[in-house]
């Protein structure tokens, strides 16, 4: 491995807050298959089992890390808060934010393809170096890691709300305690129809009125359905 490359994956350390003991797993994880189809001579390996090994071990520890901080939640909806945090597009933002792309090693095809900056390849090589990590060190450090990259999209409390479904979440309330459903109905709306805005209000029999506003009926619904929730969740607290 020669200098420039060495200098490189050192810079990728120090943005990873993690000192590789054995570099070469970590240009491993960087090694795209179209390089090594076109460098047989190296004899190096692709990173394409690391991302297999990266995904399992980041799914792992980023369903412990929304576990512990949504206590109340059920599954479906840590399913979905899982599956916002480590989809393609996340992984891909992370994967920028460190450079990631500027360390890949790839196959002159995929280089004028401009490879380099595809959410895929960045969200694959992301999965890959935390694969070489663990590998490196152990499950705790690739925790730790793992961690201090994706606790900060989960440091606003009110972000819960994009992922959890207050509108069935009310209904299964609302069916186990007053044996009914929630009634929505649109009270209102303002603006051009460009730029429209709804109020809509949700009722549960005679125990319960809260109103939502959104920029479209559903997202008025999801308003109102929050607030109604949150009032009956805590009652029953």
């Amino acid at each position: 491995m020669d200098q420039d490359r060495l200098n490189t994956l050192h810079d990728l350390e120090e943005k990873f807050s993690y000192c590789f003991r054995d570099i070469n797993l970590l240009s491993t994880a960087l090694t795209h298959r179209s390089y090594v189809n076109e460098n047989k001579q190296l004899a190096v390996s692709d990173n394409e089992r690391f991302e297999f090994l990266g995904d399992s071990v980041l799914g792992v520890c980023v369903s412990d890390l929304i576990i512990k901080k949504y206590v109340t939640f059920p599954e479906g909806t840590l399913t979905q808060i899982r599956a916002a945090l480590v989809n393609e597009k996340q992984l891909a933002q992370l994967a920028r934010n460190l450079q990631i792309g500027d360390c890949l090693l790839l196959g002159r095809g995929e280089e004028s393809s401009c490879s380099r900056t595809k959410d895929s390849f960045l969200a694959n090589a992301f999965e890959a170096v935390i694969a070489a990590i663990y590998l490196d060190s152990d499950f705790d450090n690739a925790k730790i890691i793992i961690t201090k990259l994706i606790e900060p999209l989960l440091k606003d409390d009110n972000s819960s709300s994009e992922y959890f479904d207050y509108k069935t979440a009310l209904q299964e309330l609302c069916q186990k305690r007053y044996r009914t459903t929630p009634l929505y109905t649109v009270t209102g709306s303002t603006g051009p129809d460009h730029d429209k805005n709804f109020e809509v209000k949700v009722v549960i029999v005679n125990k319960l009125t809260e109103t939502g506003t959104g920029k479209s009926k559903k997202e008025a619904e999801k308003q109102a359905a929050q607030k109604a929730w949150e009032i009956l969740h805590n009652e029953e607290d």
